[in-house]
């Protein structure tokens, strides 16, 4: 698998097993989320976010976000979040919006 970022249109074909090494691993129990879902970025405390779009990188599959209101250091260390600005979440370090995650 690369070990860059590339950006995915579409969700690409995807394992929940963490072992492949011949697909792209997506790391929740939950499924991908749609373009123009809001979920909650755990990671850093980051916050509520909306999925615009999709990403892969190291193997895994993750969701590109647009945090709604990140924290100052977040602002201070990638700019002001927009379209072309957009965070890297994996589906560990992300939860759905209204539901309770287990791990």
């Amino acid at each position: 698998m690369d070990d860059y970022l590339r950006w995915h249109q579409r969700v690409p074909a995807f394992t929940r097993d963490l072992t492949a090494t011949d697909q792209l691993k997506w790391s929740a129990a939950f499924e991908v989320p749609a373009l123009g879902t809001d979920v909650v970025i755990r990671l850093n405390a980051v916050g509520r976010a909306r999925v615009v779009g999709y990403a892969s990188c190291d193997g895994y599959l993750g969701v590109m976000c647009v945090p709604y209101h990140p924290p100052e250091w977040w602002v201070m260390q990638n700019g002001q979040p927009t379209m072309d600005n957009a965070a890297l979440a994996f589906g560990a370090e992300i939860a759905l919006i209204g539901r309770q995650q287990s791990r």
